[in-house]
């Protein structure tokens, strides 16, 4: 079968830009998601990855051309792999366990150690104490979430996706471990980087696809998009875009659920980047002032864009900033969603109890750009070999696979499962309808 691989919509101010160079030869072998050629933009050199594994059978635009979004520039004779696989494989059980968080190289400056976990016994250690199905369903949700995402980039790279996204392949504990530790009427304020947010909180993945597709029948009427996702039905207010904007927020839901005596809590995600913010001092600030029932759940995936966070922070813990506000802040393992969970679940014991709120820092990394037009050149590759030997999912997929109730086969039934899922709403998604005109200025106040 062949592909068409086309120029996606960089978010360039100009659709013409350059064909710097490519990085395969026609008859070469490409994998799914690697990088075929490089761009120049009115705004920085990109790379276009492939859509498709197989051989690249064709190269219709020369190095140093002028082209355009949405323009055809090469033919992937494809192999028939074209949608991503989460989790172990039949290989993955032999591999070897990861390195000890202590052994960083020297590259990872704030290496997690067993005195940050958030219990006297490390909780990946003791997988037999969970339940099975709840220990299945942190793993099919973390799954549906890499394979939505990577997913979703495929539809991007192929210009069927309109506007922009900002992944979180890598971070899926964080948003899983912490949504399972909520209740149902708990809610949770988001990013742009939202997606997993979504649907750790139960949002179908139709619902969230119809909604990047722009289609009424999204989450948010088609209005939001990827950068403003939530249901109020289902906990979660709509992201918001401003670094840092939804601190001020969740506090002021904690003082609405304080005053109510809702005995709800309100869990605030957001980046490192977040915590230069003024907004975050603030608000954070408050609710210690107010003992509200706010988890502030920062996702320290060690780059506020491309900026490394030691760069701009001297303390080596985000989480030590709680004792400037006299609250409780801790380190978790953000990418050990058992550690994540008991983390999540004692804050959120804590804040019904009155003692909010609460701070936890998720040590995690973000295997991709900040957005879509970002290379991620600024990683050390030292530094995400690291980190992706510490892949999230897989973690807990070699963990759940030395109990006796758990098989490979039923890990590689939900990695079929979530695939199908997201299939369908795939499939579901071109029938959706699309805004008319007469609905461009509902739900709109000015």
């Amino acid at each position: 079968m062949e592909f068409e691989i086309r120029v996606p919509d960089l978010g360039t101010t100009d659709d013409e830009m350059e064909l710097v160079r490519w990085l395969v030869s026609e008859g070469q072998p490409v994998k799914l998601g690697q990088p075929l050629l490089e761009v120049e933009t009115d705004k920085a050199t990109m790379e276009v990855e492939s859509i498709a594994a197989g051989t690249l059978k064709q190269i219709i635009a020369d190095t140093g051309a002028e082209i355009t979004t949405g323009q055809v520039i090469a033919i992937v004779e494809g192999d028939g792999q074209t949608t991503w696989v989460s989790g172990p494989t039949a290989s993955a059980g032999a591999q070897s366990p990861p390195p000890e968080l202590s052994s960083a190289p020297a590259v990872q400056p704030h290496p997690v150690t067993t005195a940050d976990q958030p219990c006297g016994d490390a909780p990946a250690e003791n997988i037999g104490r969970y339940n099975h199905d709840f220990l299945l369903a942190l793993y099919e949700r973390m799954s549906l979430i890499r394979v939505f995402e990577e997913r979703v980039k495929l539809l991007f790279l192929e210009g069927s996706m309109p506007g922009t996204i900002h992944q979180c392949q890598g971070q899926e504990a964080c948003a899983v471990g912490v949504c399972a530790a909520l209740r149902d009427d708990d809610f949770i304020t988001s990013t742009f980087r939202g997606d997993g947010h979504a649907l750790a909180k139960g949002l179908t993945p139709d619902e969230v696809l119809f909604e990047l597709y722009g289609a009424v029948t999204g989450c948010c009427r088609g209005k939001g998009g990827s950068m403003h996702l939530g249901n109020f039905n289902k906990g979660m207010i709509p992201g918001i875009a401003i670094v840092g904007g939804s601190v001020p927020l969740a506090t002021g839901m904690a003082l609405a659920f304080k005053m109510q005596n809702t005995s709800q809590v309100v869990a605030c995600f957001f980046g490192d980047g977040a915590v230069a913010e003024g907004a975050f001092h603030e608000g954070i600030n408050l609710a210690a002032i107010w003992n509200l029932p706010a988890i502030f759940v920062c996702e320290n995936n060690h780059y506020g864009a491309s900026t490394r966070v030691d760069k701009v922070m001297k303390v080596h813990r985000i989480a030590d900033r709680a004792a400037a506000y006299g609250v409780s802040g801790h380190t978790i393992d953000g990418n050990n969603v058992l550690a994540v969970y008991e983390a999540a679940r004692r804050a959120a014991d804590q804040c019904r109890q009155g003692d909010g709120p609460v701070l936890l820092e998720l040590l995690t990394y973000r295997r991709t750009g900040h957005s879509r037009r970002d290379a991620c050149h600024y990683q050390p590759k030292e530094e995400r070999q690291y980190w992706l030997s510490r892949d999230p999912i897989q973690l807990l997929g070699r963990r759940l696979l030395e109990r006796d109730d758990v098989t490979e086969g039923q890990l590689e039934e939900i990695g079929t499962k979530v695939n199908k899922q997201f299939d369908d709403a795939h499939s579901a998604a071109s029938r959706q309808p699309m805004p008319t005109d007469d609905e461009l200025t509902s739900d709109v106040f000015g």
